[in-house]
Order: structure tokens, then C-alpha cells, then sequence
């Protein structure tokens, strides 16, 4: 892999993306990104490996989100990266938002240990934190619940889903950003009977497209308007299992 900050520059430009970035902060995120993917190959986190796949599929996937998340960027919030997985969006985000302290997490241990390495890798163990644990766990965690200002979301679940498990973990007033195909934006349809319960209003949808692919992709914002209920989150796997 020869991925450079040089092309990283060059990706983000041409997608009119790069003046979301600070100076200096694409040498860090290109070597995160290096030290996921020489930690891939023994541990799957992604399938992502070609160098244009992992431009396309996580570093401008992941940045079309910060105009959206630009004016939530205030000093000292707390996001959170629900499911990283390989570390996207969340590098991205700390790569963009210096001013905020983002939080990859996830349930495996070993990627959240893999995601410890990468955040060393580009000088970010300072700036960034790492969670292992269960999003239905955290939310009934009483030092973790009603916790963050945002949460992330990419490649999780289906969105009433994610809607249980991040909507507890949002402070009121708090934002969840999910990525999503047209066909997932369809689940949304089904989705007002977890919004009512879980207190959160769409606020905003943003369409885009990557280079190179016609799939057509949805952005959606969702703000939490009051103290989630304490029956929520359920038990974990009974969101996935039973959808509200």
C-alpha cells in the first residue's frame, strides 16, 4: 500500500473536502490508516484493501459527513464512534475536529486493541479514547448512559436499531449521524415507533455519491429531544432480534 498524506490531500480536493482539515493533519491520518490495514491482515477488519477502495469506501465515505458535523464541533464535546470496527468515521473526525474528544468504540476486543495501535500509530492516544463494550451494556451503564454530544454510526445495523442503541447514549440534545444505502433509508419508513419511544426527531437528511460508484447514499441526523425512557435499551440482542 502506498497511500500517502500527498494522495489523501489530493482525494479530499477533489471532493471539495479538504478545507475541513486542519494543517498538518493528514500525515497522522494516513498512518492510522496504514497501521489498520497492516493489522487487517491478520485480524479481517476490513474488506476494504485496494488503495482506491480504502479512499472511496472509508476515508471520503467517512468525510462526507463534516459539513454536517461542523457546527457541532465545539470544544471539550464527547462524540462517539458506535461499532468503528476499523476505525471509520472516527479517524476521520479526529483528523478534522482536534477541539472535540471522540471515542472509537466497539464489542470485539481485539479491534478495539487493534484501534488503540492505529490511534499510536498517527500520535492520537492523547487526543482520542478507545471502549470495548456492548451498545445495549453501555446504555444501562449509569457512568456511560446519556454520556456524549454525538454519535457516529457507519455500517452498524439496520436504523431502528441504531436507534436503540445510540439514542441512550446521547446526552438530551445530543445528535446521532448515520450513513446509509437507499434501500436501508427505506427501514426508516418503519422507524417512528422508536423515535416516539426513544425521544428523537429526523432533523436532517443529505444525499450523496462516492467517485466511481452509482449507488446513491443517505446521510441522516437525528436529534434526541428528551431523557430516553429507563426500559431502554433492552436486553442485548433484543434490539437486532426485535426491532421497535
Amino acid at each position: 500500500m502506498s497511500l500517502t498524506p500527498e494522495k489523501l490531500q489530493d482525494a479530499f480536493e477533489k471532493a471539495g473536502l479538504l478545507a475541513f482539515f486542519p494543517p498538518d493533519s493528514l500525515p497522522p491520518l494516513t498512518q492510522f490508516t496504514l497501521q489498520m490495514l497492516k493489522l487487517n491482515q491478520s485480524l479481517n477488519l476490513t474488506k476494504w484493501t485496494r488503495e482506491e477502495d480504502v479512499l472511496a469506501h472509508h476515508l471520503l465515505d467517512s468525510a462526507q459527513a463534516l459539513s454536517l458535523l461542523q457546527p457541532l464541533a465545539i470544544p471539550h464535546s464527547k462524540w462517539l464512534d458506535l461499532g468503528s470496527g476499523c476505525g471509520f468515521p472516527g479517524a476521520v473526525l479526529i483528523a478534522a475536529f482536534p477541539q472535540v474528544e471522540v471515542t472509537l468504540m466497539d464489542s470485539v476486543a481485539k479491534k478495539v486493541k487493534a484501534l488503540g495501535e492505529c490511534l499510536q500509530a498517527a500520535g492520537w492516544e492523547e487526543r482520542a479514547k478507545t471502549l470495548t463494550g456492548r451498545a445495549e451494556e453501555m446504555g444501562r451503564d449509569p457512568s456511560l448512559r446519556e454520556s456524549w454530544n454525538l454519535v457516529t454510526a457507519r455500517a452498524v445495523a439496520d436504523f431502528p436499531v441504531i436507534l436503540e442503541y445510540a439514542l441512550p447514549l446521547l446526552k438530551t440534545g445530543g445528535y446521532l449521524v448515520g450513513w446509509m444505502t437507499e434501500g436501508q433509508w427505506k427501514a426508516v419508513d418503519n422507524s417512528q415507533k422508536a423515535l416516539q419511544a426513544l425521544h428523537g426527531k429526523i432533523v436532517q437528511r443529505a444525499n450523496y455519491c462516492l467517485p466511481s460508484l452509482q449507488q446513491p447514499r443517505i446521510l441522516v441526523m437525528v436529534e434526541k429531544l428528551g431523557k430516553t425512557p429507563a426500559t431502554y435499551p433492552r436486553a442485548v440482542g433484543v434490539p437486532s432480534k426485535k426491532p421497535l
